[in-house]
């Protein structure tokens, strides 16, 4: 009867509780656990948390998943830990909690695991977000505001991994700016400040709230669409390539007719990101060759 109560009492938690073996496998993760994260018990029982799982990372841009486990320090030598983080949720979006790691040990005082208790810390990490000029750096490009190369490598790595394990698909939309170095050569600064500025706005304005859009390089954007055919990749890519057609583009006193090249692409569970990207430029080079302001989904040029 003790024990049935004391694991009402944990269920019934704000706070999300896991337990990991000393392999970091997950061995339980309560009620709490579920309603923060968005992933069941059933989908994470068993599963290693040191592998991608979340993606945890701090206002630094330091990772915790892969090599750098949260649990390492204290499975190891019993040491309590303390983090504020950032973790993907089940739907994509970022959600900030902090957590406190402790050891779990058997009758004869050895380790045999960790327990993490963490609760949604929304307000204050965000918070320290924005006052972290290394966080901003890391993960955001000055110019455009929007989430940078290493920051939409990471969500699509972190899409590649969902859909191996649970099946979910997405796709992603490369976008070139059409003689962008010849632009550049004619503008330059007023170029990157100016109009890749509004070009940002317009490809991120009518995406759905789980979407990702970001810049990939000097003169390309990627946008990750979540749970898409390719009827719906082509759509969105057509539609983001007609916006930026017949918007009006002022430089100085001027005016400039702007066009953009656009890829797309439903990924596979045998895509890496190196992959997916290698593909996505082949098409918008041959976009480019067609004389630009095309669409061409990878399939079809296959």
């Amino acid at each position: 009867m003790a024990s049935t109560n004391y694991r009402n009492l944990i269920e019934n938690l704000y706070e999300g509780l896991l337990y990991v073996d000393k392999d970091e496998r997950i061995k339980y993760w309560s009620k709490g656990a579920e309603k923060i994260t968005g992933y069941p018990s059933s989908e994470v029982f068993d599963k290693q948390y040191s592998q991608d799982f979340l993606c945890p990372i701090d206002v630094n841009g330091k990772k915790y998943f892969g090599n750098s486990s949260l649990f390492f320090n204290t499975i190891a030598n019993g040491t309590l830990k303390q983090f504020e983080l950032l973790v993907t949720h089940k739907d994509g979006h970022k959600i900030a909690i902090s957590t406190r790691i402790a050891p779990m040990y058997d009758s004869k005082d050895r380790v045999v695991g960790a327990t993490q208790l963490f609760t949604d810390n929304k307000d204050h990490l965000e918070h320290l977000i924005d006052d972290s000029e290394e966080y901003q750096q890391s993960f955001f490009d000055p110019i455009t505001k929007l989430p940078n190369h290493v920051s939409i490598e990471m969500s699509i790595d972190a899409k590649l991994s969902e859909f191996r394990r649970y099946n979910r698909p997405f796709g992603i939309l490369l976008i070139e700016i059409d003689n962008y170095e010849k632009l550049d050569n004619i503008y330059g600064d007023e170029l990157k400040i100016n109009i890749l500025t509004e070009v940002s706005k317009l490809i991120n304005k009518d995406l759905r709230p789980f979407d990702i859009a970001g810049r990939w390089s000097d003169s390309e954007f990627a946008i990750i669409l979540v749970n898409v055919r390719e009827d719906s990749v082509e759509m969105i890519g057509n539609r983001v390539r007609d916006i930026v057609e017949k918007a009006e583009f002022t430089i100085g006193k001027g005016m400039i007719d702007l066009t953009i090249s656009v890829a797309g692409i439903i990924a596979t569970p045998h895509d890496t990101n190196k992959i997916l990207i290698e593909k996505l430029r082949e098409s918008t080079e041959k976009c480019y060759g067609m004389g630009g302001n095309k669409f061409l989904l990878w399939s079809a040029v296959e």
